[in-house]
């Protein structure tokens, strides 16, 4: 069974692979009249949804329980914090933008473009900041954890073993 950090890796991802798309494609489909458009429109909807409902709610629990624990400094917590926040926002704007910009209101297509890539990258850029930062603060207070809870009882192989680790 995967730990909540494994777990938060895969979604890592699985969130990185259309981040990665959206940022190599020279040019995205945000003409209303686009073949692609709805898949444009579905990618988004993912990127600016999944996040903000499962994830990052789960990493700021992480975050504050890290912070609350010294164990990560409250420069990275409020950044990560920060990060959360700005991408909300930005991804409800973004998906107001795009809905414009299909009815050819008050966004440009290429200003479309510019904010589903600046998007995408700070997706991207909150991903390795956590994964430089709060992932391992995560995992080394886990094996903090066990350890002390668990080096009295069984000692430190049956708990590697029971992480999956087999040290």
């Amino acid at each position: 069974m995967p730990t909540i950090i494994e777990r938060l890796q895969a979604e890592h991802g699985r969130l990185g692979r259309p981040v990665q798309l959206l940022n190599s494609e020279r040019s995205l489909p945000t003409d209303p009249g686009s073949p692609n458009i709805a898949l444009l429109v579905d990618t988004l909807n993912y990127l600016t949804r999944f996040p903000d409902v499962a994830h990052h709610a789960i990493e700021d629990r992480i975050t504050e329980k890290l912070r609350g624990k010294n164990a990560l400094s409250g420069e990275f917590a409020r950044e990560i914090e920060a990060q959360h926040v700005t991408l909300i926002s930005q991804g409800h704007e973004l998906l107001q933008g795009l809905e414009a910009a299909a009815r050819e209101e008050n966004m440009s297509q290429e200003r479309v473009e510019i904010h589903v890539r600046l998007y995408a990258e700070r997706l991207r850029h909150n991903m390795t900041v956590e994964e430089l930062t709060l992932f391992p603060a995560a995992v080394r207070y886990l094996d903090e954890l066990l350890a002390g809870h668990r080096a009295c009882r069984c000692g430190w192989t049956t708990v590697s073993s029971v992480r999956g680790h087999g040290r």
